[in-house]
C-alpha cells in the first residue's frame, strides 16, 4: 500500500528535537500538553466513533503516519503538539486562514473594518500603551488563536480547530532569511527556538509566530517574527511586557 501522510513530513527536525530533548523545562511542558489532550482524560469526552477511531488507526499503522495516529488520540499532530506547549511558532496564516488579524494602522488608529467589532475600552487600553512606547514600528492592536488539527468527518477529513482567540498586542520583527540559506522550515525553527524560549520563560503563555521569507521591507524579504501578548493575560502590566519582549528580541539588558 502507498504511503500518504496528511501532512508533509517535515524535513531536517533532528536539530529542532535536540533542543527540545535538551531542554527538561521544554520536554515537561510538551508532556503535559500530551497528557491534557489524550481522549481517555476525564475531562474530555471522546468526538471519534470507535470506527471511526480504528479507522484513523490503521490509516496512520499503514502510511507510517505520527501525526494521523497522534490525531486519533489527542485531536493535534506532532506540531500541534510543540505549538501548543509554545515550543515552536505559530505560522503567520496557517492553512489560508488570516492568523493574527491586524486591527491597527501604523500610527496605532483602529482600522475602520473593525470599529464595530472590537470592544472600546480594549482597544483604549492598546492605544494608551501605544502611545507612551518609545518605539513604535510595526505594533499594532491584534486578534490571534490558538489551534489544533482534528478529524472533521466521517470522511476523515481534517480542519484546523480554533482553540481559544484572544485581542492583544503585536510585534512583528525582521530576522534574518533562511530561505536564502535553503533551510527546511523545521531548521528555521530551530534557529528562533533560543529566542522563543527565551521570551516563553519570560511572558509565558505569549504567542510566538514566525514567518519564512514573508516579511517585506523596501523590496527586500526578510524571515519575521511576532509576538502576541494577549491583553486578557497581561492586562495590569501590559506596557512593561512589551517593553520586555522589545528588550529580549533586541538582547538588550
Amino acid at each position: 500500500m502507498a504511503e500518504k501522510t496528511i501532512f508533509p513530513r517535515e524535513e531536517k527536525a533532528d536539530v529542532l528535537f535536540n533542543k527540545i530533548l535538551n531542554d527538561p523545562w521544554a520536554c515537561e511542558k510538551l508532556q503535559g500538553t500530551f497528557c491534557n489532550s489524550l481522549f481517555c482524560n476525564e475531562d474530555n469526552n471522546f468526538p471519534l466513533s470507535p470506527a471511526e477511531f480504528s479507522q484513523a488507526l490503521f490509516n496512520a499503522y499503514h502510511n507510517r503516519d505520527l501525526s494521523a495516529f497522534l490525531m486519533a488520540i489527542c485531536q493535534n499532530t506532532l506540531f500541534d503538539l510543540l505549538r501548543n506547549s509554545f515550543l515552536i511558532p505559530y505560522r503567520f496564516n496557517a492553512d489560508g486562514r488570516t492568523n493574527p488579524i491586524i486591527m491597527t494602522d501604523e500610527s496605532g488608529n483602529l482600522l475602520p473594518g473593525y470599529k464595530t467589532t472590537v470592544r472600546e475600552k480594549d482597544y483604549q487600553h492598546f492605544y494608551d500603551v501605544y502611545c507612551d512606547l518609545d518605539n513604535k514600528k510595526n505594533i499594532y492592536f491584534a486578534q490571534a488563536y490558538r489551534y489544533r488539527h482534528a478529524y472533521a468527518s466521517e470522511k476523515m477529513d481534517m480542519e484546523q480547530q480554533i482553540l481559544e482567540k484572544n485581542t492583544g498586542v503585536l510585534i512583528i520583527r525582521e530576522l534574518p532569511d533562511t530561505v536564502k540559506l535553503k533551510e527546511t522550515e523545521a531548521e528555521a525553527y530551530s534557529a528562533v527556538w533560543d529566542l522563543m524560549i527565551k521570551l516563553e520563560k519570560s511572558l509565558p503563555m505569549a504567542y510566538i509566530f514566525y514567518g519564512q521569507d514573508s516579511l517585506v521591507e523596501e523590496n527586500t524579504r526578510y524571515d519575521e517574527i511576532g509576538i502576541f501578548l494577549p491583553d486578557s493575560l497581561f492586562l495590569k502590566n501590559l506596557e512593561r511586557h512589551v517593553k520586555k519582549a522589545e528588550a529580549i528580541i533586541y538582547a538588550e539588558e
